[in-house]
This record gives C-alpha cells, structure tokens and sequence, in this order.
C-alpha cells in the first residue's frame, strides 16, 4: 500500500494484484477510510483487513460477502472462492483496518496511481541496494511531489 511503511493504512492506498478486478484493477489507488470513522462494516462493503494467514500479516482488500458468528467472509471480486475457503480464518472488526471510499454507490478510485510506487519496489529490489524498498519508494515519491509542487 502507498505509503504505508510504518505499517498503517494511508489514506491513499492501492492494490497489487488483480482479484478485485474489475472494481479495483492492479495498480489502482482507492481512498481508506479508517475504520474509526466509517460504518459498521457489512456485506458488500470493499475492506481492508489484516491476514492471518493468505497473506501473513500483511493487508488485504477485498469485499465482505456474509457474515458467521466468527466473523466476517471475505473475497476479491475476481477470486472464486473466499478467503476463509483459502484457510483466512473469518475476519473480526479487530482485524479490520479501513473501509475503501465509496460515493453514490461506486467505489472511489484512482486509475493507476500504484503502478509508479510498485515499479519502485521491483527497481529497488532488483538492484540489491540494501535499503528498503518501503524506505526508497516514500523517499522518491516525496521528492518527486516536492518537485512538482515546486514547479520542476
């Protein structure tokens, strides 16, 4: 997610894989509305929560799809199965870190806003720089809207 090296949700973030096309596709940004501030989650609504176990602690933003008495079911829009169907345990309102901005009923995104930040991370990678691909990649993204606020 943009920004998000201090391990938490930034207000802009996006997604790196496709399974929640067509709504989100690979490198598109959404708003993240943290959960203090949105709705009780439902079914339908677009989350971000922290895996257990699909991804290993890390962030996951897919669509809530029922509910149990454990928790929420999850699945990206692209995905045939659940997550839980994967081994993700249901996701409680704990786990829940965001919910993505949705206005007049469409989910609020920001075309490819992701790409840039994830070329970085792959670059950064690439060439064994030994600094941190997080640490590069809020460094460039910085200087390059310095850059542009300034008028270069």
């Amino acid at each position: 997610m943009l920004l998000s090296t201090f391990g938490q949700v930034a207000p802009i973030s996006y997604v790196n894989s496709g399974s929640m096309s067509p709504t989100l596709s690979t490198g598109d940004g959404f708003v993240a509305v943290p959960t203090a501030l949105a709705d009780n989650p439902e079914p339908g609504d677009v989350i971000v929560y922290r895996s257990e176990e699909i991804e290993a602690d890390g962030l996951v933003t897919h669509r809530i799809v029922g509910r149990t008495d454990e928790g929420f079911l999850t699945r990206g829009d692209s995905n045939p199965i659940t997550d839980q169907q994967a081994g993700e345990p249901p996701v409680t309102r704990d786990r829940i870190v965001a919910h993505v901005l949705v206005v007049d009923g469409h989910t609020v995104t920001l075309p490819e806003i992701g790409t840039v930040s994830m070329w970085i991370r792959d670059s950064v990678r690439a060439t064994g720089t030994g600094v941190p691909a997080s640490s590069m990649e809020l460094l460039i993204l910085t200087g390059g809207a310095v850059l542009f606020w300034r008028g270069f």
